[in-house]
């Protein structure tokens, strides 16, 4: 019995001892991520125009262009103030990158273009306060471009076969998804679907 006892505590520590690991990993890379954006922003911020000429008029901006990036680049940093979440996004969603932070959904928008934008994380780490999301409720995006504000408009639960929740539209939207129920044990049989709409503000 003694031997059994052992060997479950063993098994324990062990445990533990790779969650802490995990845990430690995945906080140095949400910090190189943190550090990486503030780089290209810094490197972004827009330089002194030049002089123009009388009646001349100002240059129209560069047309938004979709980025080329690989699985694990940096997108962005996704945050919702009132559950005080805040994550790093990258390319893909893949099984390292969802370990690591949110992943951008192939296929779909990026935040800033035309579109609907998706983003998805694991309900039992960086979306785990997701659950407590409310219409209404902003979320924030910084990309290495700026900050872009989003209101919550409505929550679903669908099936995985639901992608329809992904579909392009006629407004700049992000859709946020994870699994749903949120403490189930297992694969979860559904998910959990945020959608929100850019609010254009002086800041944007």
């Amino acid at each position: 019995m003694r031997t059994l006892e052992r060997i479950l505590l063993i098994i324990g520590i062990v445990c533990l001892g790779l969650y802490g690991i995990f845990t430690l990993q995945t906080h140095i890379h949400q910090r190189r991520l943190e550090r990486a954006l503030e780089r290209q922003l810094e490197e972004g911020q827009p330089k002194k125009a030049p002089e123009k000429a009388p009646g001349e008029s100002p240059a129209p901006p560069p047309a938004a262009k979709r980025p080329k990036l690989a699985e694990g680049d940096l997108v962005g940093r996704l945050e919702i103030p009132r559950l005080n979440l805040s994550v790093m996004v990258m390319e893909g969603i893949g099984k390292k990158t969802l370990m690591l932070g949110a992943g951008h959904i192939p296929a779909t928008s990026y935040p800033g273009l035309p579109g609907n934008s998706g983003i998805a994380a694991h309900r039992d780490t960086f979306f785990r306060k997701i659950r407590h999301i409310q219409e209404n409720d902003v979320i924030r995006f910084t990309s290495p471009h700026g900050v872009l504000t989003y209101r919550v408009k409505t929550t679903s639960i669908v099936k995985p076969t639901d992608v329809h929740v992904l579909n392009p539209t006629p407004q700049e939207t992000m859709t946020l998804v994870t699994c749903y129920p949120f403490f189930y044990v297992g694969s979860a049989p559904k998910r959990f679907v945020v959608q929100a709409v850019r609010e254009h503000t002086v800041a944007d």
